[in-house]
């Protein structure tokens, strides 16, 4: 949308500049026909003794030309002035050759030179100049006045006057006509310009979207390929460390052994676990939204029995769950299970060493429209500051928490992946509650 609006700004200015060169180079042209129209007086006041006309009339025509140019530079009134002024320069002929009428072609050289500004409004001054001009002299002939000079005959009968009238009307519409018609050429050929240039544009678009394309998908296989050596190449020797340490966690070591050994052991779950962050985040951001029937009964016993003996030495956590869904619910199961994992091992995870009794309830409820999920704790809690920094990437509370910084943010992302959202209600000391809204994206 906004490259249409753009363009067609574009189009407009090109359209402005191109009708502003035509009224500077008709402008220019101006300048030499009224010097040519002056001088021309003064050459029939020669032969024919007319200098007072020749000199008062034409050069008053001037100074109206170029005074309301002057005065009026922003506007375009000295264009139909300038029409006006070729109409008085044929009557100032007809009058110093005492009625030549040859002098009427004088009106329509005008006429014909004002279709280089490409506005057929130019024409309708001259126009009125000559029918008044032609009605009021050819009247005060008849009625008997004296050199008025109109015709060298004794008048202009009614007959002659109206055919006249009517061919210069002619004269005048088709010089309307070409001009209108040349700014309608000069437009259409702007417009197809720009159609031309906005065909390239696309097309150059298109090649560069091509180009995205192909490098998106080379990256992407370069990144299944990270993935695929993530997944096997550096979670092979974590496997065969975790083998060794539950080795020597079965033989019989000294205290101190037994100690390192436990740091050993946790050190190498906390990398693993970072890792699997890592291959979560990849995943999520690569992956299209798969969509399929979902049994979160099925799902959350999956999760928990995973997840039930992870509070190692601390408080074992009881986890409770309550399921309503009656109806049909379809979504990503891989990103509803990372989203349910990273939760409910957080819950675990950070539990309050104070509460007696430590629990994590999930509660799922499963309507025609969305899928409402709670996850509620009641743990060490999350201070206000900090809600709304756990969704950024890699953000820790404080260094000692446990954890790659990862899990909430893929929380997060997860989720908007599946076109939903996410709540936190938390308080320190009582416990945190995140509640998940997932639209059901029911297929036939």
């Amino acid at each position: 949308m906004k490259n249409f609006v753009e363009l067609h700004k574009n189009h407009d200015q090109q359209v402005n500049v191109t009708l502003l060169e035509i009224k500077e180079k008709s402008d220019g042209l101006m300048n030499y026909f009224l010097i040519g129209f002056f001088l021309v007086g003064l050459l029939l006041a020669f032969f024919y003794d007319t200098w007072g006309i020749a000199i008062g009339v034409g050069g008053l025509s001037l100074i109206a030309y170029y005074s309301t140019k002057k005065l009026l530079p922003d506007s375009d009134l000295y264009q139909y002035v300038l029409s006006a002024v070729f109409g008085i320069f044929m009557a100032q002929y007809i009058y110093q050759m005492h009625g030549l009428f040859e002098m009427h072609f004088i009106a329509f050289i005008g006429s014909a030179i004002l279709i280089t500004y490409q506005k057929w409004e130019l024409q309708m001054p001259l126009a009125l100049v000559v029918i008044v001009h032609h009605a009021s002299f050819g009247y005060l002939q008849y009625i008997g006045y004296d050199k008025i000079y109109f015709t060298q005959l004794p008048y202009m009968t009614l007959q002659t006057f109206i055919i006249h009238g009517i061919l210069a009307t002619i004269v005048f519409y088709i010089c309307g006509l070409w001009a209108y018609n040349l700014k309608k050429h000069t437009q259409h050929s702007i417009e197809q310009t720009f159609e031309m240039g906005r065909l390239q544009e696309e097309q150059l678009q298109k090649e560069a979207l091509e180009r995205s394309n192909e490098e998106l998908k080379k990256a992407n296989r370069e990144l299944d390929r990270f993935v695929y050596s993530v997944s096997h190449d550096l979670r092979a020797p974590l496997a065969s460390m975790m083998g060794v340490i539950s080795i020597c966690e079965g033989e019989v070591l000294d205290a101190f052994m037994l100690k390192n050994i436990g740091m050993l052991k946790k050190s190498v779950n906390k990398l693993d676990g970072f890792i699997m962050d890592i291959l979560d985040y990849s995943r999520n951001s690569r992956l299209e939204v798969k969509k399929e029937e979902i049994h979160f009964d099925q799902l959350l016993h999956d999760i928990t029995d995973n997840l039930k003996f992870m509070s190692g030495e601390q408080k074992q956590v009881e986890l409770k769950t309550s399921i309503n869904n009656g109806l049909v619910f379809y979504s990503d199961k891989t990103r509803l299970s990372i989203i349910l994992n990273n939760l409910i091992s957080n819950a675990i995870r950070y539990q309050n060493p104070k509460a007696p009794n430590p629990y994590v309830e999930i509660e799922v409820k499963v309507s025609e429209h969305e899928a409402s999920i709670s996850v509620k704790d009641n743990g060490i809690g999350i201070t206000k500051e900090n809600q709304d920094k756990v969704f950024e990437i890699f953000y820790r509370i404080s260094k000692s928490s446990v954890g790659s910084g990862l899990g909430l943010y893929i929380v997060k992302e997860s989720i908007e992946k599946l076109s939903g959202r996410i709540e936190l209600i938390s308080e320190i000391g009582i416990g945190s509650e995140f509640k998940i809204y997932i639209p059901n994206s029911q297929v036939a």
